[in-house]
């Protein structure tokens, strides 16, 4: 059996967050990541929070959350994924009882691999695990954590764009995005050649940078992948920043940027804080049925 994460050449420390890069995996043909052990992963998560999906074509301008045909079911979705043109996130895997010891063991490698740079700023890291039909688009977008998109079963082409062009990834994206707008990076056709284009094959993956846009083009399989994510205790500091100068700004303050202003910056993120629901509050507190992963764990 191979290895489950090798780094001969010291790639994954070199480009941490800095660029995209590919990396080979031992997770092809792992029977976990078959439909039905997925399926039964889907009936183990009944209230279906920490699921999202979507039925029907989607373009890569699309927008989070289109779904232009019928409403199926979690399961009805991944049991038919071969021909529902449809796109299914679980998230939290690592915390599965059955699904856990290897995705937090994957979790530990990619830190291990990074080296201090990464684990001194790890807060928790989470699995989830993507599953789409064939010639499925996933749309244009950016995420709020470091991420390792890896390739279990199926092939499909990435594009990963340059997260530090501001005609790409500018302030104000990086503000509506970290007050809730999933979509605050319009995607630019015109921009498509600026793209750094893998080949991301079953037993591959590559890492996505902290704000790198990207889309995804699925072949004419159905693909199984892992979005191996962290968050970074930075970013959260940077986005309780962020929201309040959102909201700062609409009532009409010009608010300087995170990390001009340390001391502004502390109140903001106090402030920001300070305003959670009692909802958000109660869901941090939750224990899972699975232990959380941390770089301690």
């Amino acid at each position: 059996m191979p290895e489950l994460l090798v780094d001969p050449d010291g790639r994954f420390s070199r480009n941490y967050n800095r660029s995209p890069f590919q990396f080979p995996h031992g997770l092809k043909g792992d029977p976990l990541f078959e439909l039905p052990s997925l399926v039964e992963l889907a009936k183990r998560m009944p209230d279906h929070s920490d699921t999202y999906w979507s039925n029907g074509k989607v373009d890569v301008t699309d927008a989070w959350g289109v779904s232009r045909d019928g409403r199926r079911t979690l399961v009805d979705t991944i049991a038919g994924i071969e021909t529902n043109n449809s796109l299914v996130i679980i998230k939290h895997t690592e915390q599965d009882p059955v699904y856990g010891p290897v995705l937090q063991k994957f979790l530990g490698k990619v830190v291990e691999f990074a080296g201090e740079q990464m684990r001194s700023d790890v807060a928790v890291g989470e699995v989830l695990i993507l599953i789409s039909s064939p010639n499925r688009i996933t749309p244009y977008h950016i995420d709020g954590e470091c991420n390792y998109v890896v390739q279990v079963a199926g092939d499909k082409t990435l594009s990963v764009f340059d997260q530090t062009d501001p005609s790409l990834v500018s302030d104000d994206v990086i503000e509506r995005f970290h007050a809730g707008d999933w979509n605050s990076a319009p995607y630019d056709e015109e921009s498509q050649s600026r793209a750094t284009v893998f080949a991301l094959n079953a037993g591959t993956g590559v890492h996505i940078p902290l704000y790198a846009p990207h889309w995804v083009r699925n072949h004419d399989n159905v693909s199984v992948a892992l979005s191996v994510t962290y968050e970074l205790h930075s970013v959260q500091r940077a986005s309780s920043v962020h929201k309040m100068n959102y909201r700062l700004r609409k009532l009409g303050i010009n608010p300087k940027l995170p990390g001009v202003s340390p001391w502004r910056d502390s109140i903001k993120a106090a402030l920001a804080d300070a305003t959670l629901t009692a909802r958000d509050i109660v869901m941090r507190k939750q224990r899972a049925p699975y232990p959380l992963w941390t770089p301690s764990s």
